[in-house]
C-alpha cells in the first residue's frame, strides 16, 4: 500500500475589502494554470500543495453566478520565503509593533495586503453602505479602463470594465449630505469631473460622460 504525504506550499489569506471580514461572499476561486487552491470553508483562506518552484501567478476570480469581486492576479514565490509562515500576505514583512491594518506598516507588507483585499464590483450585495455608483461613457457608449476616484478623498479608485460601470464606497461619511467630486480619467481623453451629493447610508448615481 502506497503512502502519499502532502505538504502545504503556501496559503493565501484573502479578505473582503468592503467589510474587512475574512469570509468571502459567493464562489471565489484561485488558480495557477490548471491547479486550483483548496478553500477552507467559511473563510478567505486558500491552500496550495502542488505548485512548481519559482514565481507563480495566481489568478483570483468570482464565479459568474456570484460576480461580487474584481479579479486580481497575485505573484507568489515557491517555496515560500518564510518557511515558518508559508502564507500571503507574509506577516514576517510587517512591523510587529504595529497592527497589521495600520497605515504605517512597512511598504512591502502593505503592498501584499492591498492585493489580498478583494474589491467589490457593482454587483456586490452592499448593505447599509454609502455609495457612489454609475457608468463612464464616451459619446454615449460605455467606456472601459477608465479610473474613477474622489478628488481629495481616500476612497479606493475603481477601474471600469466593458460595461463602464463603477462603484465607490465611503467608509466614513458625514451625517449631513456633502458634495463630493468624482473624477474619471482615461489614457485616451481628458479628465472629467462630476459633483455629487452623498448621504450616509445612501446611494447616489452618476453617469460621467467623457
Amino acid at each position: 500500500m502506497e503512502t502519499f504525504t502532502k505538504h502545504l506550499q503556501i496559503a493565501l489569506l484573502l479578505f473582503d475589502r468592503f467589510t474587512g471580514a475574512e469570509d468571502l461572499l459567493g464562489d471565489v476561486t484561485i488558480k495557477s494554470g490548471l491547479i486550483r487552491g483548496v478553500r477552507k470553508p467559511g473563510t478567505g483562506t486558500f491552500l496550495f500543495e502542488n505548485l512548481k518552484p519559482g514565481v507563480q501567478i495566481l489568478t483570483v476570480a468570482s464565479a459568474p453566478e456570484t460576480p461580487y469581486y474584481l479579479p486580481v492576479t497575485i505573484p507568489v514565490t515557491i517555496p515560500a520565503p518564510a518557511a515558518l509562515w508559508p502564507a500571503y500576505p507574509d506577516v514576517t514583512l510587517a512591523n510587529p509593533g504595529l497592527p497589521l491594518k495600520d497605515p504605517g506598516q512597512t511598504a512591502a507588507y502593505r503592498a501584499q495586503r492591498q492585493l489580498a483585499g478583494l474589491l467589490p464590483t457593482p454587483a456586490y450585495p452592499f448593505t447599509g453602505a454609502t455609495l457612489a455608483r454609475g457608468r463612464v461613457t464616451s459619446a454615449g457608449v460605455p467606456l472601459a479602463n477608465a479610473t474613477v476616484l474622489t478628488v481629495g478623498g481616500n476612497e479606493i479608485p475603481y477601474v471600469t470594465g466593458p460595461l463602464g460601470e463603477f462603484v465607490l464606497f465611503f467608509e466614513q461619511a458625514a451625517r449631513e449630505p456633502q458634495a463630493v467630486t468624482l473624477r474619471a480619467s482615461h489614457a485616451a481623453m481628458p479628465n472629467k469631473d462630476v459633483v455629487v451629493q452623498i448621504s450616509r447610508g445612501a446611494t447616489v448615481s452618476a453617469e460621467i460622460g467623457m
